[in-house]
């Protein structure tokens, strides 16, 4: 009896006594599954849950849970900027009726005060952003979607440009504001592609925790994400004019 009562006194200790029972087996199963479903790098998604860190200071930490998919549609934005690129190249006509619709769109905002426009470069990209984040939901196809689109279109515009004024005025132009921009748009499109696998997930009857990740995306979002395209937006309006100029 002693024995006995010493043996489950060291399970206890080690931790084994709650894997025996029902509920002990269905948290290991579920931890097991989390940790597998995390497709580019499941340890990471096994430290992120295991740790539970807070979004709005565990900013590394968030990353190295979410960048796989943030790197994911990276790489559909330029992917889908190159072939932009070269339609524009194969196809002018198409490219001058797009450059003409942007043109007439955004003519009377470059008149403005540059407060209202550097208010609706922010407005516009962090709309877009919370888009690509929440519509994620929709099994993660839109912000695919919508990535790929607004590369392809960046893809034209900057074969427009560099027909006219070179690719060292198109470098000037983007990377003082894109190194922040297009970084944050990454992050929220790749939430919205983590969330989209977590519903999948749920459909086909693995355990997730979709109501959990959306929180906690939209934390990162406000938190971090806002507040750095607010710099970005801040930067296009008032110091990439100086800097081209300069070109």
């Amino acid at each position: 009896m002693e024995r006995d009562d010493d043996y489950n006194s060291e399970k206890i200790k080690n931790g084994v006594q709650t894997a025996g029972t029902p509920e002990g087996e269905m948290e290991n199963r579920e931890y097991l599954t989390e940790g597998k479903d995390f497709f580019p790098a499941s340890s990471a998604a096994e430290n992120w849950h295991g740790n539970r860190i807070n979004p709005k200071k565990g900013f590394t930490g968030y990353l190295r849970f979410i960048w796989p998919y943030a790197l994911l549609m990276a790489f559909i934005f330029f992917v889908f900027l190159f072939i932009g690129y070269n339609s524009a190249a194969s196809f002018p006509s198409m490219a001058e009726t797009l450059r003409e619709s942007f043109s007439s769109r955004f003519a009377s905002i470059m008149t403005m005060n540059p407060l209202i426009i550097m208010l609706t470069i922010f407005l516009n990209n962090a709309f877009l952003s919370l888009l690509f984040l929440v519509l994620g939901l929709a099994l993660g196809i839109l912000p695919i979607l919508f990535v790929a689109f607004n590369g392809y279109v960046v893809g034209v515009i900057v074969y427009l440009i560099a027909q006219e004024r070179g690719l060292l005025f198109i470098l000037f132009g983007l990377l003082p504001h894109g190194i922040l921009e297009l970084p944050m748009v990454f992050l929220a499109a790749g939430i919205g592609l983590r969330l989209g696998y977590q519903v999948f997930s749920a459909l086909i009857g693995r355990p997730t925790h979709i109501k959990r990740e959306f929180k906690e995306g939209l934390i990162f979002y406000f938190h971090w994400i806002l507040p750095l395209l607010l710099v970005a937006a801040i930067i296009e309006t008032f110091i990439t004019p100086i800097i081209l100029s300069s070109v």
